[in-house]
């Protein structure tokens, strides 16, 4: 596997762990499942892709800037993995956050509700973009490990929530935001050709 894919892979399972985490809180809440939550779970996807997306193409404009060759690798590395480590840092700092979760019971899931959290969510989506936009790593790829994680994670956090409860929130912020985190540290320490 090429190291570029790997590193695209682990970039979208670490947003794909935070939004797990946000979307647990909300499968907490359901009675039961029905073909809302499986839309639910592709609008999750959709934003999360066109976030990538529109963070991919900002990270190519910046590329645009003229630098010297050997300047340009080391900042365009350096840069790319400080916002991986300020967005793990940050989902770090989430799940170390003491915060009660209040339960309602919701017959059926609230689109609405739902639909503004993946708009929150997507900011970490965008700097990822942006992140893998400076790496030149590959946009089709990207997008697909974008959305499929994405949506595999959201779905499968709305069963869990509703089977376990918002037990797992916290763990799955732990996970993602030390995954961004070395994922961050790692592009310092590998060479890219």
């Amino acid at each position: 596997m090429e190291i570029h894919i790997l590193f695209i892979i682990l970039i979208s399972a670490g947003l794909a762990f935070g939004i797990y985490g946000v979307v647990v809180q909300q499968g907490a809440n359901l009675v039961r499942m029905d073909m809302r939550t499986a839309a639910m779970g592709l609008v999750w996807g959709t934003i999360q892709l066109c976030a990538s997306l529109a963070g991919y193409g900002t990270g190519r404009w910046i590329l645009n800037f003229e630098m010297e060759r050997e300047r340009s690798i080391f900042w365009v590395n350096l840069l790319a993995g400080m916002i991986l480590v300020c967005i793990g840092i940050r989902m770090l700092l989430k799940a170390l956050q003491k915060k009660s979760f209040l339960e309602h019971r919701m017959e059926q899931l609230d689109i609405r509700q739902d639909f503004l959290l993946a708009l929150r969510m997507c900011v970490h989506g965008f700097f990822a973009g942006i992140a893998c936009g400076l790496l030149l790593y590959s946009l089709p790829v990207l997008l697909i490990s974008a959305f499929a994680i994405t949506v595999i994670s959201a779905v499968g956090g709305y069963i869990s929530g509703q089977i376990w409860g918002a037990e797992p929130c916290s763990r799955a912020f732990g996970i993602g935001g030390t995954l961004l985190f070395l994922t961050g540290i790692a592009l310092q320490l590998v060479q890219f050709g």
